[in-house]
């Protein structure tokens, strides 16, 4: 059973409650709306800079995992939190965000992308997909501590990086 013989205060207060609750889900879907708004509407160039500093973190992580294998510095206990990090950097690489059609090479856009990867979809997807591959194994090799068997696993990774970018990055 509804009672509904609200008295003048509680009538106030809920429609006072009401039009908070309305101003709310209106600033709600307005700040809904911008944001993804802002979002759709990236700039080509942000996009490119990001994607520059995703490929510089991967590089960075992979130099301090070389790093030790080397013996150039003994800190092994940075090897695995560096090869999580790589792994987890490489595997949530999004194409079509990272490399939206907007971004491919062209006069007014400096990048070092090749047209390929816009033009061979499926190939850059499966060297992706490799190199994620090749990352998880480097990640199942530093869990063993054998630092051959980890340089045999960042030799491979560096090698499907290379693949990758011999055929979609140009040459330095």
């Amino acid at each position: 059973m509804i009672v509904t013989n609200y008295s003048t205060d509680e009538k106030t207060f809920l429609e006072l409650t009401m039009k908070k609750v309305k101003q709310i889900v209106l600033y709600m879907f307005v700040l809904f709306f911008f944001t993804n708004s802002f979002a759709l509407a990236q700039n080509a160039e942000d996009v490119v800079k990001y994607r520059k500093n995703i490929m510089k973190a991967i590089g960075s992580h992979i130099s301090v995992i070389a790093s030790n294998v080397k013996g150039k510095v003994v800190i092994e206990s940075d090897i695995i939190p560096h090869a999580k990090a790589l792994y987890l950097t490489i595997s949530s690489i999004n194409i079509e965000k990272t490399f939206p059609s907007d971004t491919a090479p062209n006069d007014n856009l400096k990048t070092k992308s090749l047209s390929e990867i816009w033009e061979k979809p499926k190939e850059f997807a499966l060297a992706l997909n490799n190199s994620v591959k090749k990352a998880n194994d480097l990640l199942s090799a530093t869990e063993t501590k054998d630092m051959k068997l980890i340089g045999k696993a960042l030799g491979a990774l560096g090698k499907s990086c290379g693949a990758c970018h011999k055929t979609f990055r140009k040459e330095k």
